[in-house]
């Protein structure tokens, strides 16, 4: 497999990952679902944003999921962004912040940001350093811990691993990005 300089998770490849722990840790869900999910929370969900509009999420289920990220460039450096679910209402049901980690293969691990529901009204994607000394072995994990009372409070559209600007991801860009990972997923079944 090709060395990429952008990796996209999302509902594809975390549903049909390698690591079925995280399966589990997350619930794969389309637009439709997500915005019936928001209204019996009380809350009316904002569309998927750019640049990766495939409607498909997931719901964090755990107080704590780890993400596996491979097949990037590794002497490069990256960032990862977060399109989380976002919503038209200022105040909501939960009282709930997430700390994300990075995590390498040899089990060092690094606190990269920490998010306050505050950013869930927000119009940008949540923009976190990997540290190159992390990423640098070809494979780490991106960790996110939910501090609430109870878990599922928080959605992801996707997550974009990229040593490139944000703005340098155009659709058609994306769209070949997860041509090739469905691929992939059908060959490795």
């Amino acid at each position: 497999m090709p060395e990429k300089d952008t990796v996209v998770i999302n509902s594809i490849n975390i549903k049909k990952g390698i690591e079925t722990a995280v399966e589990t840790a997350v619930e794969i869900i389309d637009y439709k679902y997500a915005a019936d999910w928001a209204y019996n929370i009380g809350l009316i969900l904002l569309p998927d944003a750019p640049p990766v509009i495939d409607n498909k999420g997931f719901i964090i289920k755990q107080f704590q999921i780890e993400i596996p990220v491979s097949g990037y460039k590794r002497d490069l450096f990256y960032k990862a962004y977060f399109d989380f679910f976002r919503y038209k209402e200022k105040n909501f049901p939960f009282n709930s912040k997430l700390t994300i980690y990075i995590k390498d293969i040899y089990e060092n691990m690094r606190h990269a940001a920490t998010v306050e529901t505050s950013f869930l009204t927000g119009n940008k994607l949540f923009e976190v350093d990997i540290p190159y000394d992390l990423s640098y072995p070809g494979k780490f994990y991106i960790v996110i811990h939910e501090h609430a009372q109870k878990a599922e409070n928080w959605g992801i559209w996707d997550i974009i691993v990229t040593s490139k600007k944000i703005s340098e991801l155009d659709e058609n860009f994306i769209k070949s990005l997860l041509k090739s990972e469905e691929t992939k997923l059908k060959i490795s079944k």
